[in-house]
């Protein structure tokens, strides 16, 4: 079968890099922009190395997979293109712990399109994981134990939410594990002390080597990832400045 993208695993569990990548073909609306919706359902993080889109081009490649999400209000913003959140390392911006975007709220992105603008010398690289590969690897035992119950997330004690432990994808039906790091609290229908046990145990298993892909980044390349299976860690690791424009995508609300 003829493919319009030539794919290459990044690792063995997430990711794919799309070799030779051209932007215009990418955004034509034809065969090469199916294929990269595909491949982000299928891979969930897809690289596109050396990219170097201007931010007409970033913002069209979040255009893609859905509606342009804008910024946290608490989050810098690009000043001519508010459509792109600006994370700046000088600004004392850090996202070193492990994590899905804004699961404190009831809906959540669908995913995210970041940008490496300036890239520090050595350091600064960014780690995925496969929340489906971490739910996969469960016993059955802890699968049936977690079936119908919930966690709280919050980002302060006046903005929280409730979502299952494991949710469906909304598009290929896949169960995934749901819990994460920063934002994660407790098993709200497990009694304390069970939940303080199980909780962590959950969240070191997300993170499991086996499950993850490393980006090392060049100034141009671009990260395209579902935010409703995976979790990333950015590694603040690196002494200079690290500049990066996100793109986020809107999303639904994460159900069991």
């Amino acid at each position: 079968m003829t493919t319009a993208l030539r794919l290459q695993p990044v690792s063995g569990r997430i990711g794919v890099e799309v070799l030779d990548a051209d932007i215009d073909d990418l955004l034509a609306n034809g065969p090469a922009t199916a294929e990269l919706r595909e491949a982000l359902l299928e891979h969930l993080v897809v690289v596109l190395r050396r990219l170097v889109p201007t931010p007409e081009q970033h913002l069209a490649l979040g255009r893609i997979f859905g509606e342009i999400e804008p910024p946290e209000a608490y989050n810098p913003q690009h000043p001519d293109h508010p459509g792109i959140c600006v994370f700046d390392s000088e600004g004392g911006y850090k996202a070193d712990g492990w994590h899905a975007d804004v699961t404190w709220k009831d809906v959540i992105p669908l995913g995210a399109v970041l940008c490496m603008r300036i890239n520090p010398p050595t350091g600064g690289d960014t780690v995925w994981t496969n929340c489906h590969a971490a739910y996969d690897d469960l016993s059955n035992g802890m699968k049936k134990l977690l079936v119908g119950r919930r966690a709280r997330h919050d980002i302060s004690p006046e903005h929280f939410v409730e979502h299952p432990v494991v949710v469906t994808h909304p598009e290929t039906g896949r169960k995934l594990l749901f819990v994460n790091e920063i934002f994660t609290r407790r098993i709200t229908n497990l009694p304390p002390a069970e939940s303080a046990a199980i909780l962590p145990f959950l969240i070191r298993h997300v993170s499991r080597p086996e499950f993850t892909y490393r980006h090392r980044w060049q100034v141009g390349d671009v990260v395209i990832w579902d935010n409703r299976a995976t979790q990333h860690y950015a590694l603040f690791d690196f002494d200079g400045r690290r500049l990066v424009h996100r793109v986020g995508i809107a999303g639904g609300r994460p159900s069991a």
